[in-house]
């Protein structure tokens, strides 16, 4: 459970393809009958538990709609001590990651299930995250979008003025509804132990220096007239920016002080057959936290996972709630809570919460979603002994979101549904990819990455 999602196509790809061969390859004779009783069945000895320090490269690929082609690399470094502390005693790890489309994720992270010997698992993350176009769509009951205004076929004639697009008279320019952001650093310090039984505690702090640009330059195809959130700004329709934000760099420096309860009782974390995950989260910034900014924030994250007459199809539903309140800075407003929660997860739409729905398509300080899938493990094979499991789903996916408490309604959801396939490596490391669709406003999204989306 080493900090964000795990990005290893690469890898297990040629791991796949290797052991295919070897099965392949090798195919012993079977044999010969006995006509002696057959002696007690011995059970193989487990391997002996990794000691020592262990270092591994790894390659990082992934891919989405929303933010294009990713790769970059993991550098791990584990010291698994003895070998009597599972998975290991402490685990390093440095990581280049970018994508196509402008994204970065740069972070040097420890990982101690058992720091200095308690029984208090440390995680401490160091990143910078930057997003060099990332989306906003209008602020909640009046979000909106238009293909036509940020859309031009001949890319080539915005290079010369990216002010007017050949043949579509409503154009606004292409970065009509993006902000540039970057954060640095992104600091998260987690504890967690467990309490008695399925029961945990955990609290953390989380510190954000958060950069923001409105405006574009010409080379990265900047219009000369407002974007939506400008637009938004300057008619006072948004909370957490002023008209003064707008002039060059904005710094919105934030500083939060978290606290969980947990109770886990799945049979199996990344691939759970029956049982339940639910925590309760609170945070809170001010002052004294080394925030520029006092605002709290609640969450509820509630999972199910129950077999439906076989383990091998498996009804999942996730329920996912986060208020906030005070003065919440713009950047966020797409954030929830919780200790499983990252950075780069955060909105209402896209790769970890609508898929098929447009990335950060909704935020707010109250945000709602719900996530139902249904799994069917249709195949399990074990060439050259590497155990792997073929599963479809088809999932639904809703979520809103309101302005701040005093805005909350009746409001309808919006909703996406979808299919994927899940490849899973000896239970532990599982590959994605999922086609979703937005029925209502007409996006569509495909991801490959890692790991169930709960």
């Amino acid at each position: 459970m080493l900090l964000i999602r795990t990005m290893w196509t690469g890898v297990l790809v040629a791991s796949l393809a290797t052991a295919a061969a070897r099965a392949e390859g090798s195919s012993p004779a079977p044999p010969p009958e006995s006509t002696q009783a057959p002696a007690e069945e011995l059970t193989p000895m487990p391997p002996p538990p990794r000691t020592g320090w262990g270092v591994q490269g790894l390659p990082l690929i992934n891919y989405n709609s929303d933010e294009g082609l990713g790769y970059g690399a993991r550098l791990l470094v584990v010291d698994s001590g003895d070998g009597s502390i599972q998975p290991y005693r402490y685990a390093f790890m440095a990581q280049f990651f970018q994508t196509t489309v402008g994204v970065a994720i740069h972070r040097l992270s420890l990982d101690a299930p058992r720091f200095l010997d308690s029984p208090w698992r440390v995680v401490l993350d160091v990143a910078l995250i930057n997003d060099r176009f990332s989306p906003y769509y209008g602020p909640p009951g009046d979000t909106r979008y238009v293909p036509s205004l940020n859309t031009c076929d001949d890319r080539d004639a915005l290079k010369s003025d990216p002010n007017v697009c050949p043949g579509n008279p409503d154009f606004r320019g292409a970065r009509y509804y993006a902000f540039d952001q970057r954060t640095f650093p992104s600091v998260m310090l987690n504890v967690r132990r467990s309490l008695n039984g399925p029961w945990q505690v955990a609290a953390g702090y989380r510190f954000r220096l958060t950069e923001l640009r409105t405006r574009y330059a010409v080379d990265d195809l900047g219009q000369a007239r407002d974007s939506l959130l400008e637009e938004d700004v300057r008619a006072g329709r948004i909370s957490g920016l002023t008209v003064d934000h707008l002039d060059g760099v904005s710094i919105f420096r934030t500083a939060e002080v978290t606290a969980s309860l947990l109770l886990d009782l799945r049979d199996n974390e990344p691939a759970p057959v029956r049982g339940m995950f639910h925590e309760l989260a609170v945070r809170g910034a001010a002052g004294v936290t080394g925030s520029a900014f006092n605002y709290f924030g609640v969450t509820a994250n509630l999972r199910f996972f129950h077999p439906l007459g076989t383990d091998r199809l498996v009804a999942a539903l996730r329920l996912f709630a986060d208020v906030m309140g005070g003065d919440v800075p713009f950047p966020q407003l797409t954030s929830f809570g919780g200790v499983e929660w990252r950075e780069t997860m955060s909105g209402i739409g896209g790769v970890s919460t609508a898929r098929g729905m447009l990335k950060n398509r909704l935020r707010g300080q109250v945000k709602a979603l719900a996530n139902g899938e249904l799994r069917w493990k249709f195949l399990s094979v074990a060439p050259g002994n590497q155990h792997l499991d073929f599963t479809l789903l088809a999932f639904m996916d809703m979520g809103q979101a309101w302005a701040d408490l005093g805005s909350l309604d009746a409001r309808a959801p919006r909703y996406t549904g979808g299919g994927g396939l899940r490849i899973a490596w000896e239970d532990n490391f599982i590959v994605r990819l999922d086609y979703g669709v937005s029925p209502q406003e007409g996006t569509t999204g495909f991801y490959l990455d890692f790991n169930h989306v709960f």
